[in-house]
């Protein structure tokens, strides 16, 4: 009786295996038909856009700029804002950095353009970013030396997006390599911007009790930074604008993996008799793709 029972059980349990086989075969084969449906539907949708891309239509849309590149990666960026009087923005009455760090890159930009056969050519880019910064920088000279960045527990929040038309010389382009060359130019930044926090104005010369003490920070003969938040003038800020800009740069490609080194420069719109300005410095990688 046990031994009919026992041949029972391994009829039932390899009956279940051989039937549970069947379904994950069948849960298989389903899926890589709907994988090939979807890669199928991937190969016409690219030459579909193969066709947009390259029909008169798009050429007359597109004829001035070329293909469309979005750019992605990553950059090690330093940017500082400072609150500077209208007609001399070299003297800031604050300065705040957000530090040396890295961000990701999101950017687009059209395919580079040249005059004719010549080495000289433009482009046109797309950028976006948000940034804060925690740190005040207090400055005296002209050196490098002499400033130093404290926490005060003062912010500020930029978020610029920016269109940015450039005028480069390109090297490499003519020696039959088209995927890799080395540009060196100079830009425009036209941009819209929203700049907000709050700062003590420790670079204002008018106020003698809070700049010498200043001065003694920088020098490190003090770091009663306690009595820095007392001698010197609290401000709130708070402005969405338009605003114009500059840009630096050489930038290296190979097969679409781009490096860049640049120094940027945004100006705020004016509030009162001063402005904000926006300097950045980066070094970035990114990888370009086209769409």
């Amino acid at each position: 009786m046990v031994r009919i029972y026992m041949i029972g059980m391994i009829w039932l349990i390899t009956t279940s295996l051989s039937h549970a086989e069947g379904v994950i075969n069948d849960a298989v084969e389903s899926i890589r038909g709907a994988i090939d449906e979807i890669n199928q539907s991937y190969e016409q949708c690219e030459e579909l856009y193969e066709q947009i891309r390259t029909s008169e239509c798009a050429h007359s849309i597109f004829g001035i700029f070329g293909r469309v590149y979005l750019k992605l990666g990553v950059s090690f960026t330093e940017r500082q804002v400072q609150f500077a009087d209208k007609n001399d923005t070299e003297n800031a009455v604050f300065r705040l950095t957000s530090g040396l760090k890295p961000r990701p890159i999101l950017a687009a930009s059209f395919q580079d353009s040249y005059f004719e056969s010549s080495n000289w050519g433009y482009g046109f880019g797309f950028s976006y970013f948000d940034d804060y910064a925690f740190e005040q920088q207090i400055k005296r000279g002209g050196g490098s030396d002499e400033k130093i960045e404290v926490d005060l527990g003062t912010y500020s929040s930029m978020n610029v997006i920016a269109l940015t038309p450039s005028l480069f010389y390109s090297w490499g382009r003519d020696d039959g390599t088209p995927h890799r060359y080395l540009k060196m130019g100079l830009g425009l930044n036209f941009m819209y911007s929203a700049v907000r926090g709050t700062a003590y104005l420790t670079e204002d010369e008018s106020n003698t009790s809070c700049y010498d003490l200043g001065s003694q920070i920088v020098l490190g003969t003090s770091s009663d930074l306690e009595g820095l938040k007392d001698q010197c003038e609290s401000t709130r800020f708070r402005e969405s604008s338009y605003g114009t800009g500059a840009k630096m740069f050489l930038a290296g490609e190979w097969n679409k993996w781009e490096t860049e080194f640049s120094f940027s420069l945004y100006q705020h719109r004016s509030v009162g008799d001063y402005r904000f300005v926006t300097q950045e410095a980066a070094l970035a990688f990114s990888r370009k793709f086209s769409f």
